[in-house]
């Protein structure tokens, strides 16, 4: 199969810039999850189409706006997370949970009429759910997030409900095209030579794929089962989960997130968002799964958080390398581009793609 994404599509500015306006300003974007936004104020940051949006819990409810003061322009919430009201930081104004600005310090200098004030309230953008985990979507007219997720709404709804103890957070900048990125993850094709003393050794192999809308999931056999030599002790505290498959399981909620899991044991959630054409950052997410046995080795589970982080730390590492390396090679390719079989799902990506952009 011929590639469908043309090389100079993963490093020209005007590429992105239609990619902010007809992909993600159309679609679900992830923002982060429930379980970061459950005290008052409480808040979350993030360029969605490169648009500055930030998602804070107000009084109780999840909101999403656009994190422009509409004052002077500043930025409301600088940081990524935190606890503040939504004040802006360079004169002050605070904004309800409507958006409309309510705490303006010399409010009389400026004689705004209640009419005048809700003119200046805040954009406000859908946010929706899927178990645990907070969409939000910039566009005027907006589906519903189950309907956009089709039949996978289901699964990681059920995955996301059984996320236990957050074990790690990677957060890096990789120079690299965000669709790179997303299309490495994509496939098993490269992971013989890239991953060959880690994600190689767990034996993933196979070629179930199945495609929901927009979005694809593999469901992969590994070398050994659940319970068999060294993994009877690690796994047993987790024997009473609610969430179990018996391989690996990898789906892609389009365009960006990448959700996985182990025997459903252990969790990895990552997205990929663009920084411009050339850079991406990648957040990457590791949970264990939610136990109801308490009796677990402390020591034992400790060395089993630290080879989840270190397993899934050299993995992206790896990747990194390699993606920067496709980096540079697409700016000076001749060649389209070819995709096997076991590429199927970077092909269907590739297709989605061209339906939000052509």
């Amino acid at each position: 199969m011929k590639a469908l994404i043309l090389p100079e599509h993963y490093y020209r500015n005007d590429v992105l810039e239609k990619e902010h306006e007809l992909l993600f300003q159309q679609t679900w974007c992830f923002i982060g999850f429930k379980s970061f936004l459950k005290e008052e104020n409480d808040f979350i940051t993030q360029d969605i189409g490169g648009i500055p949006v930030v998602v804070q819990n107000c009084r109780g409810t999840i909101k999403a706006f656009k994190n422009i003061c509409s004052h002077r322009h500043s930025i409301i919430q600088v940081e990524q997370s935190g606890n503040r009201p939504l004040m802006c930081p360079y004169h002050g104004w605070a904004y309800n949970d409507k958006g409309v600005p309510t705490g303006i310090p010399k409010k009389p200098l400026f004689k705004f009429t209640k009419d005048e004030l809700e003119c200046l309230k805040l954009k406000e953008y859908k946010v929706d759910f899927c178990g645990e985990l907070i969409f939000v979507n910039l566009s005027n007219d907006p589906s519903e997030l189950k309907d956009f997720m089709g039949d996978l709404y289901d699964e990681v709804e059920k995955m996301s409900n059984n996320f236990g103890e957050l074990v790690d957070i990677n957060d890096m900048v990789i120079n690299a095209n965000w669709k790179i990125l997303v299309e490495n993850t994509l496939e098993s094709y490269h992971v013989n030579l890239i991953h060959e003393e880690t994600f190689k050794k767990l034996g993933a192999g196979g070629m179930e794929f199945t495609f929901i809308k927009e979005h694809s999931v593999w469901d992969a056999t590994l070398l050994a089962g659940e319970n068999e030599g060294k993994n009877a002790k690690i796994h047993s505290p987790y024997q009473n989960r609610e969430y179990k498959i018996s391989g690996y399981k990898h789906l892609v909620v389009f365009p960006n997130v990448l959700i996985s899991s182990t025997y459903g044991v252990s969790f990895n959630l990552s997205y990929i968002t663009p920084i411009d054409s050339n850079s991406s950052k990648f957040v990457s997410y590791v949970f264990l799964t939610k136990k109801e046995d308490e009796k677990a080795n402390p020591t034992l589970e400790n060395i089993y958080k630290q080879s989840l982080i270190s397993f899934n730390r050299k993995v992206f590492d790896e990747d990194k390398t390699i993606c920067e390396k496709v980096q540079i090679g697409v700016k000076k390719s001749p060649f389209t581009g070819e995709l096997s079989d076991e590429e199927a799902r970077v092909c269907e990506f590739q297709k989605n793609y061209k339906k939000y952009i052509d």
